[in-house]
């Protein structure tokens, strides 16, 4: 976790940055668009995409136990070429003829070019993770970000691309960051072949993968489509505001603590068995619910004062959105980084896609039926009842196929302790004048102080442990254990 610090920091600034620059530099149907634009981009690159990035995640370990690691990382990228040159046409094709007007076929075909460019460098950064090559990873991959963020906001500002710029940023950082990697990934595919043979195995067990993604993302993101048939571009542009504003505090502390811990579940499984695997998950799972419930409920108290974030034309609706969406933001978490972990290992993923079926389906009636009554309000509460039920759902199977550990202690205690932190903030009684700004670092400074004394007093999650074990690396750094035992020496 703490080699992955760089990447946690570059995604808080270009996450944050989207939400603060972009709502200021954007109107609100203009955001609107991009943040389509962005969903459009993510699904296409999940549906098409994706598998061969899974593929390459899973079977890294099994490919070094046998041997044959360089003809893993070759045919990967060449299945990934293949798909990026077919692709290419294709989608901009597909783009020509949708029904869009000219400003959002534009900016669509934008999104889509620079997602075929992502895919070739997603195959390295996929194999950095399961090679456990930490700062590797972190240094391409945050270097990768903050590029395209910042070549995007540049573009903005000096050019007449607008809502295209962003997506141009975005093609710059991957030909960038292909510039430095790709000659290293090229040298660890020396010698190995291109194995057919390999493309079924990676398809069989990545598709379902792909499907079970992109049903998650319909079911987080669904919701914008019916939002701008029913209410228009300005009300797209407000609900991501505030949903962005909330889910993504939670998003960058999942992909924090998971982008550690997964490579290290699937090693463990392929080197040391099932017993071990099962205790670097409990403990991942406790380590979840001591960072990201506490956050949760920090993001809901202080979703007022944390407007100023959101520039003038978004605010006002997006931040009475914000304290729902944090909550429904830890339910998706738990479904996508934590719930889906059990259906990877077990190599199941065909019925990981199949239980995201009939949550989405409940979705898109529940939007269907309650934007038109309630607005935005509407699309909020199928939110929630579709990630409850999405939740459970996913638990309950995927506990079949795999034992999942399930860490009720460590739920318990940092629910007590957030209820504490919570009864606690809103005890606090602030100025009317005071800025936005201030009591916004008052209120998460009392509640992250109150909460980490209950949470240490209670041994949420063996923090206390976590907590020696981080000072005893940062005061002795090479007397850490290896790499691939660092499930059970951090966590």
């Amino acid at each position: 976790m703490l080699g992955y610090i760089p990447v946690n920091v570059a995604n808080i600034v270009v996450s944050f940055g989207t939400i603060a620059i972009l709502t200021r530099l954007f109107d609100g149907a203009e955001f609107g668009r991009y943040a389509l634009a962005v969903v459009s981009m993510h699904f296409v690159h999940t549906m098409l995409f994706s598998w061969i990035e899974a593929a390459m995640a899973r079977y890294y370990a099994r490919a070094e136990r046998h041997g044959n690691l360089a003809s893993h990382i070759k045919t990967s990228y060449a299945i990934a070429a293949l798909l990026g040159i077919v692709g290419l046409p294709l989608l901009i094709g597909l783009t020509y003829i949708s029904p869009f007007d000219d400003t959002m076929k534009m900016v669509l075909a934008f999104a889509l070019s620079s997602t075929c460019l992502t895919l070739i460098y997603n195959i390295g950064i996929e194999a950095h993770k399961a090679a456990h090559r930490i700062g590797r990873y972190s240094a391409i991959h945050s270097s990768q970000s903050l590029v395209g963020f910042f070549a995007g906001v540049l573009l903005i500002l000096m050019t007449p691309l607008r809502e295209t710029a962003p997506f141009v940023g975005i093609f710059i950082a991957n030909i960038f960051a292909l510039l430095i990697d790709l000659p290293f990934m090229l040298k660890q595919a020396k010698g190995g072949k291109v194995e057919r043979r390999r493309n079924k195995e990676y398809f069989t067990y990545g598709m379902p993968v792909c499907l079970a993604l992109m049903l998650a993302y319909m079911l987080s993101q669904g919701d914008l489509f019916f939002i701008k048939y029913f209410m228009g571009d300005a009300a797209v542009g407000e609900y991501n505001a505030g949903y962005n504003l909330a889910n993504r505090s939670l998003d960058v502390l999942f992909m924090w603590v998971g982008m550690a811990v997964t490579p290290i579940a699937i090693t463990a499984l392929e080197h040391d068995g099932l017993e071990k695997t099962k205790k670097v998950l409990h403990d991942y799972g406790a380590t979840l619910l001591l960072i990201t419930l506490p956050a949760a409920t920090g993001v809901a108290l202080v979703a007022e004062p944390a407007g100023f974030i959101l520039g003038e034309s978004v605010r006002a609706e997006a931040i009475k959105i914000i304290p729902w969406i944090a909550f429904a933001g830890v339910m998706n978490g738990f479904i996508s980084f934590y719930a889906q972990r059990g259906f990877v290992l077990a190599r199941k993923t065909g019925a990981l896609a199949i239980t995201m079926i009939i949550p989405v389906i409940l979705n898109f009636t529940l939007n269907w039926y309650l934007i038109p009554i309630y607005g935005l309000k509407g699309a909020i509460w199928a939110t929630l009842a579709a990630y409850g039920l999405g939740l459970v759902a996913s638990i309950i199977v995927a506990r079949r196929y795999f034992p999942l550990p399930l860490p009720w202690t460590a739920l318990v205690k940092t629910s007590f302790a957030c209820l504490v932190m919570a009864g606690v903030v809103f005890a606090v009684k602030t100025p009317e004048n005071m800025p936005d700004v201030i009591e916004l670092l008052l209120k998460a400074a009392i509640g992250a102080g109150v909460y980490g004394l209950v949470a240490f007093a209670t041994n949420a999650a063996n923090c206390r442990e976590l907590i020696k074990g981080i000072v005893a690396r940062f005061k002795n750094p090479k007397s850490g254990e290896p790499v691939d035992q660092l499930g059970n020496a951090s966590l």
